[in-house]
């Protein structure tokens, strides 16, 4: 558990700052110099006390030695009025009492023992000297033989007392001055600081409430405090040159919005315009188009010489040619606004395939290019689809044209490939493989691009690569498919596309409803399985109803308890609010209203938050680019699998992260 300390304010840290030293310096320095005064007031009163009894040994020499004790006591009364002393006591040479003067708690000599502590004695020797006399005064007969010469001789003592009270109350008057001094200086000191620490504070509190401005996206310049510290000063100006730069970004950024939004307003306009324009165009131009092709029949119908023969047939090639590409930008722009809606219906794709290569069949030999047609797989006595078999064939169509005119010589062989994962479902691949000049490597990306020129000399040759790849790998992805490339230069290219279909039951009528797999979770088993333990659970994030069918089959005949949804919003609110953890998710990348990428790092979010473990999650995508697997893994996905799936595929992605 972590603790907050409360926050103390600049000027209390600099005061504190300034102001601890100081007053840890004065405290020191009034211990020293108290503590010296103190030792000086007891040594003064010790020595004005002892300076008194030496003064009054010699005024009482002579009235000790004439045993005079009314002297004696007027000097004593003297001295004990003009000082603060306890008593003064006198004695003669045997220590008898010459005289005694006492204050008011000494009326007499206590005596040795019954004296108090507190009181501190001091004693001078009473002395008599001899007299000093000149040589030549004709004084022989005060000689050394007379012994009145030499040494002084003691003749008494003087006794004086002092109370150490009045020590105590010279302490305490020192210790007052001392602690009233103290506590001025030390209250002048903070004033200093305070006030010195003014013009450093006042600044820093305006450029925090400028940066607190700045944050609140306010980028406007205030006027300098004119603060006498240089770096102040200087953050001062480089704060108003960042609120100016802000400030000039900021409307910049607003240009560029406000621009954005304008030009994405006339992007909208311009799409519509071009929508509409389309529309408009392929219905106009079809009418007279059409017009065109039933005169060339007519004129077909006359005599005619072998060239004319000939530039009739051009002529409804080429307007056929056109028919084809108006009816490809039409596709092209219903699918850019996802309008193109697939139709659903029996077909046999054997069937469809031959027929569309009779119909490149005469093209294609006219350019010395055989075309055949191959089936592999275990291909049924009556193969019957429920899928949109127009689309189908226009895929199929594209790519043959494609391949006639990139190709020089050698042939052209469609391989047609049938592989039922199950009694209900197939996937149908198709591969158109030329031997025309191929395409370099770094620009297979680009061939699916509109009218991309991957070439100067392949272009002049034979023209772009038109709107057919594009559209191509638009319908296939539509469908629930993707599109792969093989090339090699010199050697030709093969491209191929895999799409999922419902196969046609024998209990099914001949024309059947458009499908309708909207049904998410029905049919999804849920309960334990026979040895009373739950399946593990498998989330299948789809938009296409077909691709979503075909997943759930797939992992339910994998042991998986498989739901659907149809987006990556609805697969987060599922994952959320579920009250069991999945064990894997089949992640769809392009879906509408939330992709898989986004879905995928909100479920990594929620689980860090969570604090959970983490459900493997598996991209499924058309998109085949080498790019596209970083990006999913990027996104927090654990691996990646191409459409359509096929069940050893995901048998073998899910074996790396659940235990099969």
């Amino acid at each position: 558990m972590k603790y907050s300390h409360a926050k103390r304010s600049l000027n209390r840290q600099l005061i504190l700052l300034g102001a601890l030293p100081a007053v840890l310096m004065f405290a020191g320095l009034m211990l020293f110099f108290t503590t010296a005064r103190l030792s000086d007031a007891r040594e003064d009163l010790f020595d004005s006390t002892q300076t008194l009894a030496d003064n009054l040994a010699p005024a009482l020499e002579y009235a000790v030695v004439s045993g005079n004790r009314s002297v004696v006591s007027q000097v004593l009364e003297q001295s004990m009025g003009r000082s603060n002393l306890e008593w003064i006591r006198v004695t003669d040479v045997m220590g008898k009492e010459m005289g005694f003067v006492g204050g008011p708690d000494y009326p007499r000599w206590p005596g040795q023992a019954l004296e108090s502590e507190e009181v501190e004695r001091f004693s001078s020797e009473i002395l008599q000297y001899p007299l000093d006399l000149a040589a030549n005064d004709g004084t022989e007969w005060f000689e050394t033989d007379y012994r009145l010469t030499g040494g002084a001789l003691r003749v008494g003592t003087v006794e004086v007392a002092v109370s150490e009270q009045l020590l105590t109350e010279r302490r305490s008057d020192i210790l007052l001055t001392s602690g009233v001094v103290g506590i001025s200086l030390l209250v002048f000191t903070l004033l200093l600081v305070n006030r010195m620490l003014a013009p450093v504070v006042e600044p820093i509190r305006a450029l925090a409430a400028h940066l607190l401005d700045m944050t609140r996206r306010e980028y406007r310049e205030v006027e300098p405090t004119h603060a006498r510290v240089a770096e102040i000063a200087e953050l001062e100006t480089n704060l108003n040159e960042l609120a100016r730069h802000l400030h000039q970004l900021k409307e910049s950024r607003d240009q560029t919005l406000s621009l954005s939004e304008s030009a994405r307003e006339k992007a909208e306009t311009a799409s519509a315009a071009k929508s509409e324009f389309l529309a408009v165009m392929s219905h106009e131009l079809r009418t007279p188009l059409n017009g065109v092709l039933a005169m060339v029949d007519l004129v077909a119908e006359e005599p005619l010489t072998p060239r004319q023969t000939d530039y009739l047939h051009t002529a409804r090639k080429s307007t056929e040619d056109l028919l084809i590409l108006i009816d490809d930008i039409l596709d092209f722009s219903r699918l850019d606004q996802g309008k193109l809606l697939l139709e659903s219906g029996h077909f046999n794709p054997a069937e469809l395939a031959e027929n569309c290569i009779a119909s490149f069949r005469h093209t294609a030999e006219q350019a010395g290019l055989p075309l055949s047609l191959k089936l592999t797989g275990h291909w049924p006595d009556r193969p019957l689809l429920i899928g949109d078999a127009v689309r189908y064939r226009q895929v199929l169509a594209c790519l043959l044209d494609n391949a006639i005119k990139f190709s020089d010589d050698g042939a052209i062989t469609v391989v047609m490939d049938w592989h039922q994962e199950s009694d209900d479902c197939v996937f149908l691949g198709c591969e158109v493989q030329d031997n025309g000049r191929g395409i370099p490597l770094e620009q297979v990306a680009q061939v699916f691009n509109s009218f991309e020129q991957l070439d100067g000399s392949l272009s002049r040759e034979a023209g772009g690569t038109g709107i057919g790849l594009s559209l191509v790998q638009k319908l296939v992805e539509l469908m629930g498919g993707h599109v792969r490339v093989a090339t090699d230069i010199g050697e030709g290219s093969s491209f191929g596309f895999e799409v999922p279909f419902d196969v046609v039951s024998e209990q099914s009528p001949e024309q059947p409803e458009p499908l309708a797999l909207t049904e998410n979770a029905a049919g999804s088993r849920s309960g334990p399985n026979a040895d009373g333990r739950r399946p593990p659970r498998a989330l299948v994030v789809e938009d296409n109803p077909v691709n979503q069918r075909v997943a759930r089959t797939l992992l339910e005949r994998l042991g998986f308890d498989a739901e659907a949804v149809d987006n990556g919003r609805e697969a987060l609110q599922q994952v959320t609010s579920s009250a069991h953890q999945y064990t894997v998710i089949l992640m769809d990348c392009h879906m509408p209203v939330m992709d898989g990428f986004e879905a995928t790092e909100a479920i990594r979010d929620w689980e860090r938050r969570q604090n959970v473990r983490q459900t493997p999650i598996i991209a499924l995508t058309a998109d085949a680019l080498p790019h596209t697997e970083s990006h999913c893994h990027k996104a927090g996905m654990n691996d990646y699998l191409a459409k359509p799936v096929r069940k050893h595929q995901l048998r073998t992605v899910l074996s790396r992260w659940v235990p099969l």
